[in-house]
């Protein structure tokens, strides 16, 4: 079993992988508010990791992670979404709380139980929530935007849901309500500048969602 500075560290790793892929910066408050804990322990744990050297600081305190320390959050976030499929696939845990429980096995694996939990689910592309998982290759389309860039009239499918909106299980969950999942086909019938929100409509039902969230949806125009 490993020891919870351990496990604590590698979380630190996923969170800044997470916001580099989503294309933030990542600075201390970003994590303080992604960790949910306070300024002091992310200085604590960051100092940790600089001295590990498994990241690096800018002059704008900017906090990147090195060679190093980047392939240690490749692997471990390979290792998440497997686990995520796992739980979905196999076990039969809801769509919008696979992140959560993937968070407490994932330290646990080996890497053999890792490999061998990879040939058992035939090696997948991507996570449930659509994001590609590392080792494979990339199949998000080259065409893929953010949903608050599509205009009304627009037909679109759902690519992938963003790892920062993984976070939120209330939210998942309902984009999971909605049907808002990777694969599915949604009409956009308004779309409003001043409100800056834009709404889905699936079938019979319909979800309004913010640019700041719609932003991190991918999706294709059909």
């Amino acid at each position: 079993m490993k020891e919870r500075g351990s496990i604590v560290a590698e979380e630190y790793l996923q969170a800044i992988y997470s916001l580099q892929a989503c294309g933030e910066p990542v600075k201390s408050i970003a994590l303080s508010k992604w960790l949910k804990c306070s300024p002091s322990t992310v200085h604590a744990t960051v100092s940790r990791l600089l001295r590990d050297k498994l990241v690096r600081i800018k002059k704008n305190k900017e906090i990147c992670l090195t060679d190093q320390g980047f392939q240690k959050a490749e692997s471990l976030m390979r290792r998440h979404r497997l686990v995520e499929q796992f739980l979905y696939r196999t076990l039969g845990i809801s769509w919008h709380e696979v992140h959560q429980h993937a968070h407490v096995m994932e330290h646990g694996l080996t890497p053999l139980v890792e490999e061998k939990l990879a040939e058992f689910l035939e090696f997948p592309s991507s996570c449930p929530h659509g994001t590609p998982i590392p080792g494979n290759k990339n199949l998000i389309p080259k065409e893929t935007k953010g949903l608050n860039e599509f205009q009304s009239d627009d037909r679109i499918q759902i690519i992938f849901i963003g790892e920062s909106l993984e976070e939120s299980l209330d939210l998942l969950k309902l984009l999971q309500e909605k049907s808002v999942l990777p694969g599915t086909h949604h009409l956009i019938t308004e779309k409003t500048d001043i409100t800056k929100t834009i709404v889905l409509q699936h079938e019979n039902s319909s979800v309004t969602l913010p640019y700041d969230i719609a932003g991190k949806i991918g999706a294709i125009k059909c």
